[in-house]
This record gives structure tokens, C-alpha cells and sequence, in this order.
């Protein structure tokens, strides 16, 4: 028998399908098989039942934005903050003011904020959201104003001029109560950048049962489609300013490095993590110049879209 999937996290529809199953084949927090659903009303794709009161046990003290891979002087991540600077410097031009406020959800550290001051020197105030203590002192050290909670629980009396959610929305519950309530930490001329994968690409295609590398399983609760997350955020009080592909080199690289582990060709391990594995490192280089050639002519593996206040406020509640 069967059992029934859970309603979509997103639209509430209960006439879903299951999607794909997967395991944590990049940390072992768990040796549970998961469930993916998908909607066909919204094209979202989400974790049956997700663990959200588990976030201590499947986000383990070696995760890699709590230094990791972020602090990396290797080839791949130099380029990548080099690319990052450009495309921050780009998006900060178009907010105007002379003394800007940034918020960094779910950075970790806040080496991203980091950036974000190197790529604009009109940017005085920058506030992360994460939950690792250890992450709070690095943060901290960096001069970020630190809140240690769940950004379901964040509330502040100040706007902030550009919100940064990079890869972040796939792990919450309710991403629509989290994009309601980043809309109304937006100033008037503020800018909401969010990153996150697409379901609508041919590596999830591919991958999707074989443990796609995306489903980062079992941390991405709610994956999007283009389409899917823009309307959402319509719904939500924002619309779109910008919305790009962009390389998803890391799931390209999880998705083969499970197939390898499948095949008894590597070993990932709880102590040496996918993400440190020997082999990581060459295939995210080789996907993300595959992605960055094809992002031209065919959705890639991530997409990036930019949100502001919409003059025709939010969509009634559902």
C-alpha cells in the first residue's frame, strides 16, 4: 500500500506525486531512504515529512558554510569569489544611498558578507542570520552583527537595503512565510537576491533517481522551477527585477560522486564529507565551465533571481 504524500509545502495542493526517494550520501546523518514529492500545480518539488526539528543532527559541526569549502584557497573558490564580487557590484549599483544595510541569510560565517563590503564601499551595516554558534565567532571576528536563530524567527525594526538568501530558501519549511517576511525587511529601494536549484534542468532529469545531487538530502525541503518561485514571490508582495541561470556545478559534482559511491569507486565517509572528497574539487571545476557555456541556450543546475517590493502589495493568504 501506499502511503499518502504529504500536501505541497508551497500551494497546498494534496493531488501530488512522488518525484524520487534519496539518502544522505554526502555527510551520513542518517541512514533513512527520503521522499521527494512533487506538485503539479506549482512544478514544486519537496521533501515528504522533512526533519526541520533534526536541523542539530542533519547539519553536522563539519557543514560547509560553517568555514569549510568558503574559506577554500583553491582555484575553483578564487574564481568563484572573484564572481562573486562582480555580480554583487553589479546589484549594488542599482540601489541607491550612501550608507547601506545588508542581510545575509543562512552564510554561515558570513564570508559572503565579507565580499559584499570588498565589492561596494558604500555598504556600513552587515547582519547575518544562521544557527551555528561557531559560525557566530568567525562572524563576528569579521565584524557582522550576528543573530543566532532560525530566520522564521528574525525580526528586525530596521530595513535593509539588499537581502542576500544564497541557497537558502530550498531549506526551509514555508518558504512562503520566509519571502513574506524578507519583503517587509526590504527598504523602499531595496534589493532581494535569491539563488537557488532548479528542478528544471538535465541533470535533475538524469540524476533524479539516483540521488540528484540538488535534493543536498536531507537539507533541501522545497526546490523551484523559474516559473514556480517568481510566481510565489508575486504572491508574496515582490516581483521580479532579473532572473538567470547560472553554473550548479556542486549538484553536478554530487550527483556523480553518488553514482561513483553506488558503484563502489570512492568512499564518503561522516569524517571526510562529500564536499572533501579528492574528487570534488576537479568535477566542480569541470561542471561549472560546462554550465557556464550552456547557461547561454539552456537552464542550468542553479538559478538566481532578483526581487524588490511590489507597488501592488501581496496576493491574499491562501
Amino acid at each position: 500500500m501506499v502511503e499518502t504524500l504529504m500536501a505541497c509545502p508551497v500551494c497546498e495542493n494534496t493531488t501530488v506525486e512522488l518525484f524520487a526517494t534519496a539518502s544522505d550520501k554526502e555527510y551520513f546523518t542518517s541512514t533513512q531512504e527520503y521522499r521527494y514529492a512533487r506538485c503539479p500545480r506549482c512544478t514544486a518539488v519537496y521533501l515528504d515529512s522533512p526533519p526541520a526539528d533534526q536541523l542539530a543532527e542533519i547539519y553536522p559541526p563539519n557543514y560547509y558554510s560553517y568555514g569549510g569549502i568558503a574559506d577554500s584557497t583553491t582555484i575553483t573558490e578564487r574564481i568563484k569569489a572573484w564572481l562573486d564580487r562582480r555580480m554583487l557590484r553589479k546589484l549594488l549599483s542599482r540601489v541607491p544611498g550612501e550608507k547601506l544595510r545588508v542581510l545575509d541569510v543562512g552564510g554561515g560565517a558570513g564570508w559572503l558578507l565579507t565580499t559584499v563590503r570588498e565589492a561596494c564601499d558604500r555598504v556600513a551595516e552587515t547582519h547575518e542570520v544562521d544557527l551555528q554558534s561557531e559560525a557566530a565567532d568567525a562572524a563576528e571576528r569579521a565584524g557582522h552583527v550576528y543573530h543566532r536563530m532560525p530566520i522564521e524567527e528574525f525580526t528586525s525594526s530596521e530595513r535593509f537595503d539588499l537581502i542576500l538568501m544564497m541557497s537558502i530558501i530550498e531549506h526551509v519549511p514555508d518558504p512562503r512565510a520566509v519571502l513574506g517576511s524578507m519583503r517587509d525587511l526590504l527598504s523602499d529601494n531595496g534589493l532581494l537576491l535569491v539563488k537557488t536549484p532548479n528542478t528544471s534542468t538535465v541533470d535533475c532529469r538524469w540524476f533524479r533517481h539516483r540521488n540528484w545531487g540538488g535534493f543536498h538530502c536531507p537539507r533541501h525541503f522545497v526546490l523551484f522551477t523559474a516559473a514556480g518561485l517568481a510566481e510565489l514571490g508575486r504572491e508574496c508582495g515582490l516581483e521580479v527585477v532579473e532572473s538567470t541561470y547560472t553554473q550548479g556545478a556542486p549538484q553536478w559534482a554530487l550527483s556523480v560522486m553518488s553514482l561513483l559511491q553506488d558503484r563502489g569507486w570512492i568512499k564518503v565517509t561522516a569524517q571526510r564529507p562529500a564536499y572533501r572528497h579528492p574528487v570534488y574539487e576537479p568535477l566542480t571545476a569541470l561542471f561549472a565551465g560546462i554550465d557556464f557555456l550552456r547557461a547561454r541556450w539552456a537552464p542550468t543546475a542553479q538559478m538566481e533571481v532578483v526581487f524588490r517590493r511590489s507597488t501592488q502589495g501581496k496576493v491574499a493568504d491562501r
